[in-house]
């Protein structure tokens, strides 16, 4: 085999791909075959950088929003075939390129678009990969339905459970095989725990757990680490990977240790009793090779819930679902580790590339010609016209996110700008309305408020209340993918009832295209606040812009509520701006 190749199709979608990718080559290249890893999203520069910032964008400002795309996926078949037809338009000019640049053997897909795509050019019977034998490693315990393709030759699973969810997917046609995970084999040789903390300057004397989150630091990592930093018996030590303003969150936060980009992974797991993790990724599973107790706690949206599931299913994880059960695990796994380390081990194989040597050996594909160029052709236009729908709604979040002719004439460091949701009940309380005029607060009201509630909405307004558009208030997930014109319903429903406009927008969804188009022709201000429930479950940092949600309150609830937030800033040195600052018009014209 001196002269076999394999092309590996990784992607950049976090580090786990590519440090699966890492591990498949040095295990086939001990037999003599060489490999060549790309970056599938390289296949097309431009779209490559917009799906990896879109998803990431995803993940970490609008979970809610990769949950429902991830409920799409599962629920309706036609969004393959829409990815498909999107992939083949984008990327396979660069993948093929690829595979006549190395001449593979057999090619391996690391992520699901390279497996779709791979797919496809297989059932189109392109003659460049028509007699190449195709694997996909499908590195989740849980399977999106992108990773299956009927056309694909073998997909190597995680799990028994990954294996009877491809299975279930329709069209799965070629072997399924489990493998277990592929991990790097220094994981599996144990260092010494004492002299790990001596290295890396951590204390010997409490339960060390080691908080992991993937190359981007993403989820609900500072709350685990606060929550862990206030046991006494218990040091939280963060990888954040190259999310620097995590890493310095923690950092200003203290009690623990927060650390950045590292090598030094193994080591940090060696100093460890107990490791918490929130997607399922390979640094997971480096932990279970590792021999630490792996605890799964507030998982990402979308796979990274899927994930958890499955692990927990065939015992690869301790899911805990509060903040009581976590603490009591990490001290309970501490103290007997040996009965979770040994499910976890169960779940590696001595030889997970076996399958790949053998579908090389028995591969023996007809090539074919090619055919499918018109149905590529025909759907090209297609596929761009919804690539770039979805990037002009993609994009228009991301404005929103960060807000449209905003202006701050308060920018003290100290400062932080408080809107809230109230009830009619409250509107209409003339105690209330003093407190929010006297400290500058703003209040969102909706248009459905205005249309049920019209003479609380006038009296807060003649009584000098600020008051912002909150949008139609109509709660819609779909949003990010309707053409619903959010802000204009609102100002419009706002108008009939004070017979002003209204012209100051705090988006309660996901602002579309036709929101910002409107904002930017009619010079709307749209105000980029932070959605909060009930109370602050976080410190804010200077300079944030918030809106808290009391609309489900009583009048006296919601005014207790107020006070006792003003207090929690006050406590934390901040001091309320007016949220009027943030616009110029004040938020009204006549």
């Amino acid at each position: 085999m001196s002269s076999t190749k394999a092309l590996l199709l990784s992607a950049r979608m976090g580090g786990g791909h590519n440090g699966v990718a890492r591990v498949i080559s040095e295990e086939l290249n001990s037999y003599g075959i060489t490999c060549e890893t790309r970056d599938f999203l390289d296949a097309s520069p431009r779209m490559g950088r917009l799906l990896e910032r879109g998803f990431k964008l995803e993940v970490e400002r609008a979970p809610w929003a990769y949950q429902l795309e991830f409920w799409l996926w599962n629920t309706f078949s036609p969004m393959a075939t829409i990815t498909r037809r999107a992939l083949q338009a984008f990327f396979q000019r660069g993948v093929v390129r690829w595979i006549e640049e190395t001449e593979p053997d057999i090619i391996i897909a690391l992520h699901p678009f390279s497996a779709q795509l791979l797919g496809q050019m297989r059932h189109q019977k392109n003659p460049v990969i028509s007699h190449r034998p195709i694997a996909t490693f499908l590195t989740d315990y849980s399977v999106h339905p992108l990773w299956v393709h009927p056309a694909v030759d073998l997909h190597l699973c995680v799990s028994e459970t990954a294996a009877m969810q491809a299975r279930n997917r329709a069209g799965a046609n070629g072997e399924i095989v489990v493998t277990g995970p592929f991990v790097e084999a220094r994981f599996f040789h144990p260092v010494d725990q004492r002299a790990a903390r001596e290295a890396l300057g951590i204390p010997n004397d409490r339960s060390i757990v080691l908080i992991v989150s993937g190359s981007w630091g993403v989820g609900d990592i500072a709350q685990t680490f606060e929550l862990l930093a206030t046991e006494e018996d218990i040091f939280p030590v963060a990888l954040c990977g190259r999310n620097h303003d995590l890493q310095a969150q923690l950092e200003r936060h203290g009690g623990g240790l927060s650390v950045g980009w590292t090598e030094e992974v193994r080591l940090y797991m060696a100093a460890a009793d107990v490791v918490i993790q929130n997607a399922g990724g390979l640094t997971a599973l480096e932990a279970m090779a590792a021999q630490r107790p792996v605890i799964s706690y507030r998982p990402i949206a979308g796979h990274g819930r899927e994930n958890v599931a499955a692990m927990e299913s065939v015992g690869a994880t301790v899911w805990c679902h509060n903040e009581e059960q976590l603490v009591q695990q990490v001290r309970n796994l501490r103290l007997h580790p040996a009965e979770q380390v040994t499910k976890q081990l169960d779940q590696f194989q001595t030889a997970p590339h076996q399958p790949i040597l053998e579908l090389l050996h028995e591969a023996r594909l007809t090539p074919t010609t090619r055919h499918g160029v018109w149905a590529l052709r025909l759907t090209r236009t297609a596929a761009m016209l919804i690539v770039l729908f979805v990037v002009a709604n993609l994009l228009s979040g991301v404005i929103g996110y960060h807000g449209l002719n905003l202006t701050r004439t308060a920018n003290k460091s100290d400062y932080v700008y408080l809107s809230t949701r109230l009830p009619a009940s409250a509107l209409v309380n003339p105690a209330i309305d003093s407190l929010i005029i006297n400290e500058g607060i703003g209040v969102v009201v909706t248009g459905r408020q205005a249309i049920a509630h019209p003479g609380a909405v006038r009296y807060a307004f003649h009584q000098g209340v600020q008051l912002i558009n909150g949008g139609s208030g109509n709660s819609s997930d779909f949003n990010f993918i309707l053409p619903e014109n959010d802000l204009s319903t609102g100002r419009a429903d706002l108008a009939r009832v004070l017979g002003v406009q209204i012209n100051a927008y705090l988006p309660q969804n996901t602002m579309n295209a036709v929101d910002l188009a409107w904002a930017s022709l009619h010079h709307q201000t749209i105000i980029p606040a932070r959605i909060l429930a009930h109370h602050f479950d976080l410190t804010p940092h200077p300079g944030a812009i918030l809106e808290l949600n009391l609309s489900q309150l009583s009048a006296a609830k919601a005014e207790a509520e107020l006070q006792m937030e003003i207090k929690h800033l006050n406590s934390d040195h901040l001091t309320l701006a007016p949220f009027a600052t943030l616009h110029g018009s004040q938020g009204v014209h006549a």
